[in-house]
């Protein structure tokens, strides 16, 4: 199509496409044009509400400069502890730093200019507060006097007049933010109001064409579906319009010509349809299989929604897993009030239609809210083999009487096939899910570490430092006297609580793991070392402050090691296992972190 229209051939909608082409181009360039002036406004406005937010930092750091002066003086004087020299110090060198920052800023903004005289009063104040009582009552102290308390309050009326200037100077430094920001948002309101107006424009002017093209279009059209409306009622034989073959609307007629050739290919496409259950049985999840089914079934019936309902152990039904319009759901959502047509249904033994929901459909406030969202028709297939009944097979279209008998049959031809898929994939699942789990803790095992631990290092090989993961060891305190004590049932119970406080502990994406006996190992992707250590911290404390019984107190010891180039894996499990040891030698009941040190040592 693209050829022939750049080649200035004619066909059917050329026109249109052209038309649809130019307006498309103008309202890009609109686009282009606005947002371009909008980008360079928004960036120019946008600085001076950023110079006026720089101007206020800087008289808070100003402030706070001062304050770390006061506070080192008032320390020493109360305390005569030469430590305290040392923020009163730094304070001193910082305000200085932020004096010259603020005097530069305000210099090189003329519009700031009118705070020059202010700003400089304000750091005039704060450096004679240092000069008249930071540095004399300290000079005073060294050389064995005291300080009265009318030194000290003169001190701090000095500090108090320098806070209001300091307050005063805020304020209108936030008023004049305030107003730029109105400008900036004021501008924005504008050319967004302006490039709307144009959008509104290009599209009534572009509407107003297509429409009188699809005119010119439609009139054959028209024509065609009169010879063809024949065709609703099965016969198939009625004679089409004749037109030249050079037509496209000719061409269509031919193609409806070849209908019944179709007719010819059903035996095919219920070939594809075992080849798409073979699909579904190779589906590596039980979520996957679902998701296959409800896909496959729709390329076969194409409807706005299919869903799956499924029998609980209490006899109660949930709709296991949704598509509609392209979105899948797998989650349990429990039934309210369709559960006796359900019944009835399966009692019955065999699929039906509901043809018009406006004259029927079944009760209950889910099938109300679809019917409110547009629904017409459902069919309802029961999803069974030999005598086992999985479910129900739901599906909907916004059209009455959307479904016809060759559906329905071809589906219940194919329930069987989605019976056994679907049990497969829910067996392979659970024996997977056996394999991976702890059968006493019910958390993940070692071989699902091992599993986890080489995904993260592949990730790592990848992305190299940025994608840092660390392990966490650890290992119960005294756990064979603990059991040589209490018997080995009760610490069953303690290695079970240890396992439960770790999934609760642990962050989302994180593994807890039983790595044999009582030691437990937490792998924490995308995580430093030292978040790894507040991790186990976090863990250690909760461990002591809980317990099973009130008879005990269980603790735990914690090793933690991050992941480093050159490592292989059983490097890691043993740094973070040797840290573990040197936290049992250190007394136990704590964390140990293992750190590369200058020189090749571990710390």
């Amino acid at each position: 199509m693209w050829k022939k229209l750049l080649q200035g051939k004619k066909f059917v909608g050329s026109n249109l496409i052209w038309l649809n082409i130019c307006f498309t181009t103008v309202f890009i360039l609109n686009i282009i044009i606005g947002f371009t002036y909008m980008a360079n406004s928004v960036q120019s406005d946008y600085q001076r509400v950023r110079e006026a937010a720089d101007l206020r930092i800087q008289l808070l750091r100003l402030e706070n400069a001062l304050i770390d002066q006061e506070t080192g003086q008032r320390g020493y004087l109360l305390t005569k502890d030469i430590e305290f020299l040392e923020p009163f110090d730094e304070g001193v060198r910082y305000y200085a730093q932020v004096a010259a920052s603020l005097l530069g800023q305000i210099e090189s903004v003329p519009e700031l200019t009118y705070l020059q005289e202010k700003v400089v009063r304000l750091i005039g104040m704060g450096e004679s507060w240092k000069e008249e009582y930071g540095d004399a009552q300290i000079r005073k102290v060294m050389a064995g006097g005291t300080i009265t308390n009318t030194e000290l309050l003169r001190g701090k009326e000095r500090f108090d007049s320098f806070r209001d200037l300091e307050a005063e100077l805020l304020r209108e430094v936030e008023i004049m933010r305030d107003e730029r920001r109105v400008e900036l948002l004021n501008g924005l309101y504008y050319l967004f109001a302006i490039i709307g107006v144009i959008f509104i424009l290009i599209q009534f002017f572009k509407q107003y064409h297509l429409q009188k093209g699809l005119g010119r279009i439609a009139s054959p059209i028209i024509q065609l579906d009169q010879a063809v409306a024949s065709y609703k009622s099965g016969y198939i034989y009625s004679k089409l319009p004749v037109y030249r073959e050079d037509d496209e609307i000719g061409r269509l007629v031919k193609n409806f010509d070849l209908m019944r050739e179709e007719m010819e290919k059903e035996k095919h496409d219920l070939q594809e349809t075992y080849r798409m259950i073979n699909v579904l049985n190779q589906a590596r999840s039980v979520e996957e299989a679902y998701r296959v089914a409800l896909q496959s079934i729709c390329s076969l019936v194409p409807c706005e929604r299919l869903s799956i309902i499924t029998r609980n152990g209490d006899r109660t039904f949930s709709i296991k897993a949704v598509f509609e319009n392209g979105t899948f759901d797998y989650r349990d959502v429990p039934l309210e009030g369709e559960e006796n047509d359900i019944y009835e249904m399966l009692q019955r033994g065999f699929s039906i239609f509901h043809n018009d929901w406006s004259k029927y459909r079944t009760n209950g406030s889910l099938t109300d809210a679809l019917y409110e969202q547009g629904i017409r028709s459902s069919l309802h297939i029961i999803l069974k083999k030999d005598f086992r009944v999985l479910g129900v097979l739901n599906l909907l279209s916004v059209e009455p009487n959307h479904f016809s008998a060759l559906k329905k049959e071809r589906l219940e031809m194919l329930s069987p096939m989605i019976v056994t898929a679907l049990e497969n994939a829910t067996e392979a699942t659970r024996i997977q899910d056996m394999a991976l789990h702890d059968s006493l803790t019910g958390i993940w095992n070692r071989r699902h570490f091992d599993q986890s631990l080489d995904l993260f290092v592949k990730r790592y090989e990848q992305e190299g430092k940025n994608y840092p993961f660390s392990l966490i060891l650890l290992d119960v305190d005294r756990f064979k006297v603990f059991n040589d004590t209490w018997g080995h049932p009760e610490g069953d119970l303690v290695l079970k609580h240890l396992a439960k406080l770790l999934e609760t502990c642990v962050r989302p994406g994180d593994i807890p793991v039983r790595f044999g006996g009582e030691e437990f190992a937490v792998l924490l992707p995308k995580t430093r070392l030292e978040e790894a250590e507040i991790a186990a911290e976090r863990i250690r404390k909760q461990l002591e402050l809980e317990s099973p019984s009130r008879k005990y107190t269980i603790t735990a010891s914690f090793g933690v090691a991050e992941w480093s180039e050159g490592f292989d894996r059983q490097d890691l499990i043993r740094l973070a296992d040797e840290a573990l040891y040197k936290a049992k030698e250190s007394g136990r009941n704590r964390v140990h972190a293992h750190r590369q040190e200058q020189g090749g040592e571990s710390a």
